[in-house]
């Protein structure tokens, strides 16, 4: 059968991937993605906590399953002490690939739910009460010497800093931060979902200064954050030729999908829309690549039949 859904996700990395255990509600863990990503023959996920590194959970599932690749990082929550230079340091030297700006704990989050982050999105207890935490000093306009740290080591270990939950004018300062201390690896996180949208006009700004743009399935296929069409994101790729742009699941939602089933469905409407494969190629194999400083010239695996380890209780 020609199933050319299928054939993107055969070498394609899923750059954000949230799985048990965490403080959410996550209905796969980190092995059993590893087993479904095996499944439909993937090259690898970045996994996602926002609340702990996942640095070491990553080793431990790349021990576990050959032929696959998992990639840990950390998100600069208040749970892993905000921004953190010293923190993302020791991530990074554990193997953290990217350093994600704060998600859940941003001051922008904030701001825009209007609701502290319990008990948001899923949390099933409360955490201490915090501020929002910004990139900015008290002036709403200089970037801490915290941040700016922060990008500097980025740039020394030569991985990916992600803008997290950050608004538009601290993602531009940010970039210029990370500009001037030789970060070459600046995701703009999930452009397509209401916190952080931006138009098109803005990504081909952002873009221009070096930037790459991560659309996520949750907001086409989630339940929970159901919010675009596919016809409006396959007009953004069409405009941009594909170019600079990163696919991730974001999933991991109790009621969603398994996140290469979700990427999948999300692939096969963009497919049916018209969006070029060779566009789609780019957004899941070839810029994920570069983006986390791959060698390229991976070659997939046959998708294989495994056991099934999945946890029970609500999966599908």
């Amino acid at each position: 059968m020609d199933r050319p859904d299928l054939e993107l996700l055969r070498g394609a990395i899923d750059m954000h991937a949230h799985t048990a255990p965490a403080l959410f509600e996550r209905h796969i863990d980190d092995a059993a993605l590893a087993e479904y990503g095996l499944r439909y023959g993937m090259r690898g996920f970045v996994l996602k906590d926002h609340d702990a590194s996942t640095t070491g959970r990553a080793y431990y599932v790349n021990r576990m399953y050959r032929g696959i690749e998992v990639f840990g990082a950390v998100v600069l929550n208040r749970s892993v002490g905000g921004l953190n230079p010293f923190v993302a340091e020791a991530a990074i030297h554990y193997g953290a690939r990217v350093v994600w700006m704060p998600s859940n704990h941003a001051k922008h989050h904030q701001d825009f739910f209007a609701i502290p982050d319990y008990p948001q999105f899923g949390r099933r207890r409360p955490q201490l009460p915090g501020e929002g935490i910004t990139v900015f000093e008290e002036d709403g306009r200089t970037l801490t010497k915290e941040a700016r740290t922060i990008c500097e080591i980025v740039a020394e270990n030569d991985v990916a800093l992600a803008t997290g939950h950050l608004s538009l004018p601290e993602i531009r300062a940010l970039q210029d931060a990370a500009l001037e201390a030789g970060v070459r690896r600046f995701i703009v996180t999930h452009a397509n979902w209401s916190l952080c949208r931006l138009d098109v006009s803005v990504q081909k700004e952002l873009i221009a200064k070096g930037a790459t743009i991560e659309y996520v399935a949750c907001s086409c296929v989630s339940p929970i954050f159901w919010e675009q069409q596919p016809a409006e994101l396959a007009g953004w790729i069409m405009e941009l030729e594909g170019e600079h742009l990163v696919l991730g699941s974001d999933l991991g939602q109790f009621a969603g999908p398994p996140h290469p089933e979700g990427l999948r469905m999300l692939l096969a409407a963009l497919l049916s829309l018209g969006v070029p494969y060779e566009y789609l190629e780019k957004m899941t194999k070839r810029t994920p690549v570069e983006v986390l400083g791959l060698e390229p010239g991976w070659t997939p695996a046959a998708p294989v039949d495994l056991p099934d380890h999945r946890p029970s209780g609500g999966a599908e």
